[in-house]
């Protein structure tokens, strides 16, 4: 499963959550902002290089 795909997944679902009187994608920023999980940072570096291999060819 590509890095965009599971980006774009990802938005919808927060979309789809904060539906309701929740600020879901607020926690969500401030979680990854205040904790830096590993799973976040190598999702950043296979979009990254996803990016550079297609601006290769």
């Amino acid at each position: 499963m590509s890095a965009k795909f599971k980006l774009i997944v990802g938005f919808v679902l927060l979309e789809i959550i904060d539906i309701f009187p929740f600020p879901t994608t607020t926690l969500v920023a401030l979680y990854i902002v205040m904790k830096k999980p590993l799973w976040f940072k190598h999702l950043v570096m296979e979009l990254y290089q996803l990016d550079k291999d297609t601006k290769m060819k």
